[in-house]
């Protein structure tokens, strides 16, 4: 792993109370992460493991990537690249007495701050800890000239949304997360998805934005290197990714990024934007390839991440044997 490490876990984000004020929290410091804060921090994120984490192999990806940081070498160049204002990843911490017991990041991505990792120690919630350390975020964001900041949270998770509104961020957008082994894909039950090459990547990704709803596409525009805001979890630099598109008289109908993790021999495969007056067939077509792709590298697990409302794509779930496992909740705010 390189110096830029991302923490994968924090879909589940907050529990219950975690971020109720307390009027007085004044004994807890807020900093950077250290190196002397890593035995406690690593109890708290671990807390921050939900089921949509266990379902996708996220919380083991995680959980390396956090190990990740204990190498001298990896900490140092870390460390040296924040002090120069270049690191792609911050890490604040709320600590007691040499204790973490809360912890947020931000990703610094070209127009927002991408918030993961979120998590209060249990003994500790309702004082007012994540509200202060989110706010450590958005100033970050804010000094790195970051008009949004963004993040995701299981929807099931009530509790959370409700504070995250109280913070001023909206709901954007709502995903399913359908999960299961690998499915042996022989066919293309409707049509052939072609692969997109490098040299048409950019032309893919501005139909990508042009066919997604601005409430999504102003804060995270699609580029060639990142379609969906999710690849900002499921990529790492050198993960094998892929993108196909399915066309019909030669206009571009549907756009899917396969990318796979050897760690968890996991394959995420991404529907981008597609027209939704596409058959379940169709889409079934487009995603046939990714599939059979990540198979061939040893996938023993796939998941596909799907817009609400699903639509069509429910019965080509279905033909996959993919079940829906959990729901996911984009919410964003201005960083001012």
């Amino acid at each position: 792993m390189r110096c830029c490490v991302k923490l994968k876990f924090g879909l589940q984000f907050l529990q219950a109370g975690d971020l109720r004020m307390e009027r007085d929290p004044s004994v807890i410091e807020y900093h950077e992460l250290r190196r002397a804060d890593f035995p406690s921090f690593e109890k708290v994120m671990l807390q921050s493991v939900g089921a949509l984490e266990r379902a996708t192999g996220l919380d083991q990806f995680g959980l390396a990537q956090l190990q990740q940081l204990h190498h001298w070498g990896i900490w140092t160049l870390f460390t040296f690249m924040r002090a120069l204002g270049r690191a792609p990843i911050r890490i604040f911490v709320g600590v007691d007495r040499g204790q973490v017991l809360g912890t947020a990041s931000v990703l610094l991505l070209p127009n927002a701050g991408y918030i993961v990792g979120v998590a209060t120690d249990s003994p500790t919630r309702g004082r007012g800890i994540a509200t202060h350390l989110l706010e450590q975020t958005r100033i970050l964001a804010q000094r790195k000239d970051k008009s949004w900041l963004l993040l995701d949270v299981e929807s099931e998770n009530e509790t959370a949304i409700r504070v995250y509104r109280r913070l001023g961020y909206e709901e954007r957008a709502r995903f399913g997360w359908y999960v299961g082994s690998t499915p042996t894909m022989s066919t293309n039950p409707a049509g052939t998805a072609m692969e997109v090459n490098r040299s048409e990547m950019s032309e893919v990704a501005a139909w990508v934005d042009h066919n997604r709803p601005p409430t999504i596409r102003d804060p995270m525009p699609a580029t060639s290197r990142r379609l969906s805001h999710f690849e900002i979890m499921l990529r790492m630099p050198r993960t094998p990714a892929r993108t196909w598109k399915l066309s019909s008289s030669g206009q571009t109908t549907a756009v899917v990024r396969g990318s796979y993790l050897p760690t968890v021999r996991t394959g995420y495969v991404i529907p981008a934007a597609w027209n939704p007056a596409l058959s379940g067939d169709s889409l079934l077509s487009l995603v046939t390839p990714a599939v059979s792709w990540i198979r061939s590298l040893g996938a023993t697990r796939t998941v596909v991440v799907v817009s609400d409302p699903p639509g069509a794509w429910e019965p080509a779930m279905a033909a996959l044997g993919l079940p829906r496992v959990v729901s996911s909740t984009l919410m964003v705010r201005p960083s001012a």
